[in-house]
């Protein structure tokens, strides 16, 4: 059934038309309406760098129908051939690092990416990924680390200076250089060596019975490549969990969201499923996917299992209520600055001191974000212009930041006084 107190997301007019075509063509209803409307070239090139952006752009690509120009479908088979050459080098990165870690006897767990397959996604070819995500126990995550140092990788530096639950993101610097190309077969791909599955310390509430995570992993293969997951529940459990932290940042990629909506779609008459589902997880932790799962039903209109109706049903009010005002908010982020996931953080949190550390955290900033240029490049090989580029690159792009934040202020003030006067009726 579908979530028939709130129905699918409204076309909000601080949202453009030819993104709405995008969210409407991928809705999972027998509703759904992939004739696409009529768009200038113009609007058809920001159609495609919001498909880009919010990593839509390969689902789009299967599902899109009449109304698509030649020169469009031919840039969207440009893409999914440039992302089957990437899976490609994914796997040969994999299997390079895999082996060593086997050689060294660390245990681990891939997290992300292709260990959804076939999951959350049919095929590997059809979901982006720019890096492998792998979990270690505590005690061995600097042996992974050390592992990773002769392979290539190193430190981004000046990048991920206060990760929340995994090591500074490890890279190769082949002196490849952003382009503006997210298909860009040259990427190289890069490591992220998680410590944990969710900081409880930083999101100031927790999500219980993670640790059985661990102990559920299972050995898989997916065309050659043999690896460690999580359980087929955990995987669900873990991909909400990377959505939420996502979207209390005001961070949210769309296809993310949309990934879950085709499982819940897929397994919708799965009771066997849904019956582990319950066992396995506990109360905490259904209750925040049951928040992602409201999200991914009001987004893409997917039919939710009656057990997770009933979940999302007896969700406590505020954030029933924040579901109602806020869920197109994410999606609105991408266009126009606004804070208003700050009201579900509050909604997850008990204590008024950790309400307000949060209300710090996110209007006022304590650290500059990391370079933005010339990652990828040897410290050794970047010339003099390269130093320059890259210096005013990083200058532009904390004004950005600042100016972001800044936007943010008065829709904060505004959606506040919404919320507040939601509360008090």
């Amino acid at each position: 059934m579908h979530w028939k107190g709130y129905g699918p997301v409204k076309h909000s007019p601080r949202i453009p038309a030819y993104a709405w075509a995008v969210i409407d063509c991928l809705k999972l209803s027998g509703e759904r309406d992939r004739a696409l409307p009529q768009l200038s070239e113009a609007e058809w090139r920001n159609l495609l760098q919001f498909s880009d952006r919010a990593q839509l752009t390969l689902p789009f690509a299967q599902i899109c129908g009449e109304g698509v120009p030649a020169w469009v479908k031919r840039r969207l088979e440009r893409n999914l051939a440039q992302n089957a050459r990437r899976w490609e080098k994914v796997r040969e990165a994999f299997n390079e690092y895999a082996l060593a870690l086997s050689l060294a006897n660390i245990p681990y767990v891939l997290l992300k990416g292709f260990s959804h397959c076939p999951e959350l996604v049919a095929d590997p070819r059809l979901r982006v990924q720019y890096d492998l995500d792998l979990l270690f126990l505590p005690q061995d995550i600097r042996r992974a680390y050390d592992v990773a140092i002769p392979l290539g990788f190193e430190p981004l530096a000046g990048f991920d200076q206060y990760p929340t639950d995994h090591w500074p993101t490890m890279i190769r610097k082949t002196g490849w250089e952003w382009s503006g190309d997210y298909f860009d077969t040259e990427i190289p791909v890069s490591l992220e060596l998680h410590f944990r599955f969710w900081d409880e310390r930083s999101e100031r509430f927790a999500a219980d019975g993670l640790e059985q995570f661990w102990e559920r992993r299972q050995s898989r293969s997916l065309e050659g490549v043999s690896f460690t997951a999580l359980h087929s529940a955990d995987i669900l459990g873990y991909a909400c969990l990377h959505v939420l932290r996502h979207m209390l940042r005001g961070a949210l990629r769309p296809a993310h969201v949309y990934e879950l909506a085709l499982f819940l779609d897929r397994r919708f008459d799965d009771d066997a499923f849904w019956t582990d589902w319950e066992e396995m997880h506990a109360p905490s932790l259904r209750r925040l996917e049951a928040v992602v799962f409201g999200l991914a039903s009001i987004w893409f209109d997917c039919r939710l299992p009656l057990c997770i109706h009933d979940h999302v049903k007896r969700l406590p009010v505020q954030i029933r209520r924040w579901l109602t005002m806020y869920s197109e908010s994410p999606l609105v982020g991408l266009f126009c600055p606004n804070k208003d996931d700050l009201w579900l953080h509050w909604s997850l949190v008990n204590s008024s001191r950790s309400r307000l550390a949060i209300l710090a955290r996110r209007l006022l900033p304590r650290t500059l974000p990391g370079s933005v240029k010339g990652l990828h490049v040897p410290q050794g090989s970047m010339s003099w212009s390269g130093r320059v580029s890259r210096y005013w690159a990083y200058m532009r792009f904390v004004t950005h930041r600042a100016s972001h934040h800044m936007g943010a202020l008065l829709p904060t003030v505004w959606s506040a006084y919404r919320w507040w006067r939601a509360s008090v009726r």
